[in-house]
C-alpha cells in the first residue's frame, strides 16, 4: 500500500454531537431504500459507534436492524436506548448465540428495505457511502454494489489504508465471478487484500427471487459463500474506488475462527459449483475455483491433521495423510507456512494453559 491510499478515519476525526442519533419523529414515511443489518454479540463497547455511523447516513430513507446475537453485556440495553431517539432503529434478540450468519439472515428476513447493507458492530461507515453506493447500483442496474475498504488498526484507528491499492481500482467496474474468486486467494506480502472482505450492498428482492441466504453453520468465510451464490446465480456486482467502510482489524481475525468443518463445507461447496454444468461452461470461472480450493484445501487438511495431533487421535490423523494423493504434502505445505507463527507461540508459552 503507498501512502496515497491514507485517508483519515471517521471515528476520531468526526465531531461528536450532543446527540449520535437524530430522530425520525414527524419526518414523512416512504419506502426504505436501504435496511442496515448489524449482528451484535458482546459489543457494548463498538455497537454505538456503529449504529451513529448509520444514522448519520446522508442517505436518509433507511432502517437500522440490529440482531444481539445473545451478549451478556450491556448491547442489548444500548441499542434499546438509541431506539427511543431515533425510530429508524430496531432491536432483535436471538435466544441463543448462533453466529453472524445466522444473525444477518434474520436481520435480512426482518428488511423492509430494497437493499440491504452490511455492517459489523465494530465497524462504520464514512456519511455518503449509502447514497454514493445507491447512485452507482441505480446507473448501472447492478444487483450487489460495494466500495473499497478502509482497513483499520484496532489499537491506532486515527486512519485507514485503503484494501484495494489504487492501481488496481481506479474507477467503477463490474466484477466478474472468476475474479472476485481469484481476489480471495491471498498473498503473503499482502494478507489483508482479500475481496471476501467487502461490504456489498446486495438487491433484497434479488436475495429473495435466488432463495439465497447466509449458510448458518459456518462462523468463517460465511460472507464469501453467500457472494458466491449471489455471482454464480447471476448477479451483476459493481465495484466504487472510494474506500468508505472501515474495517477494524483485529490479531489473528482472519484464523481464529477457522474450523475444519468450516472448511470442508467451503470444499464441498467449490466441488458442487465445479460440477455445475453452467459453471463449467466459464473457462476462467473453474481455473479460479481450483486455485482457490487448492489453498482451502491445504488449510483443511492442516487444521483437521493438527486438530487430531492436539486431540491424541493417531487413527484419525493418519487417515487424513493418506486420504487424498496430495494430503500428506498439503499438511507438510501448510505446516512450513505456519512453522513462525508455531514456534512464536511456544516461545510465548502459547501452549500453555492459563486456568
Amino acid at each position: 500500500m503507498t501512502r496515497q491510499n491514507w485517508i483519515p478515519h471517521p471515528k476520531l476525526h468526526a465531531d461528536p454531537p450532543e446527540s449520535f442519533y437524530t430522530s425520525s419523529e414527524g419526518q414523512e414515511v416512504g419506502t426504505v431504500r436501504v435496511s442496515v443489518i448489524i449482528p451484535a454479540f458482546n459489543a457494548e463497547a463498538t455497537i454505538e459507534w456503529a449504529i451513529a455511523s448509520a444514522c448519520r447516513q446522508t442517505e436518509r430513507k433507511l432502517e437500522l436492524i440490529v440482531v444481539d446475537d445473545a451478549s451478556c453485556d450491556q448491547t442489548s440495553a444500548i441499542v434499546a436506548e438509541a431506539a427511543k431517539s431515533d425510530t429508524r432503529i430496531r432491536l432483535l434478540r436471538q435466544p441463543a448465540n448462533a453466529g453472524p450468519a445466522a444473525a444477518r439472515n434474520r436481520g435480512i428476513a426482518a428488511a423492509r428495505g430494497e437493499w440491504i447493507a452490511l455492517l459489523d458492530a465494530d465497524d462504520s461507515y464514512l456519511p455518503d457511502r449509502l447514497a454514493k453506493l445507491l447512485d452507482l447500483a441505480d446507473g448501472v442496474g447492478a444487483d450487489m454494489v460495494a466500495d473499497n475498504i478502509l482497513l483499520c488498526d484496532a489499537g491506532n484507528q486515527m486512519a485507514g489504508i485503503a484494501m484495494i491499492p489504487s492501481a488496481q481500482l481506479s474507477r467503477p467496474v463490474e466484477l466478474t465471478t472468476a475474479e472476485f474468486i481469484a481476489r480471495n486467494v491471498g498473498a503473503p506480502r499482502t494478507p489483508r487484500l482479500s475481496y471476501g472482505f467487502l461490504k456489498p450492498l446486495l438487491r433484497a428482492s434479488f436475495l429473495r427471487e435466488k432463495r439465497i441466504t447466509y449458510d448458518e453453520r459456518n462462523r468463517f468465510a460465511e460472507d464469501f459463500m453467500l457472494y458466491v451464490r449471489c455471482l454464480t446465480n447471476g448477479a451483476r456486482w459493481w465495484l466504487l474506488p472510494d474506500a468508505m467502510y472501515c474495517y477494524v482489524v483485529r490479531p489473528g481475525s482472519l484464523t481464529e475462527q477457522q474450523s475444519s468443518h468450516d472448511l470442508m463445507r467451503i470444499r464441498q461447496m467449490e466441488s458442487d459449483l465445479l460440477a455445475d454444468p453452467k459453471v463449467a461452461r466459464d473457462p476462467a470461472v473453474v481455473k479460479a475455483i481450483h486455485r482457490h480450493k487448492k489453498v482451502v484445501d491445504r488449510c483443511y487438511y492442516y487444521r483437521a491433521f493438527t486438530d487430531a495431533v492436539k486431540g491424541r487421535d493417531v487413527r484419525c490423523a493418519a487417515s487424513l495423510l493418506i486420504d487424498s494423493r496430495r494430503s500428506a504434502q498439503l499438511i507438510a505445505q501448510e505446516m512450513t507456512r505456519q512453522m513462525p507463527t508455531i514456534l512464536g507461540k511456544a516461545l510465548r508459552g502459547g501452549y500453555h494453559s492459563h486456568g
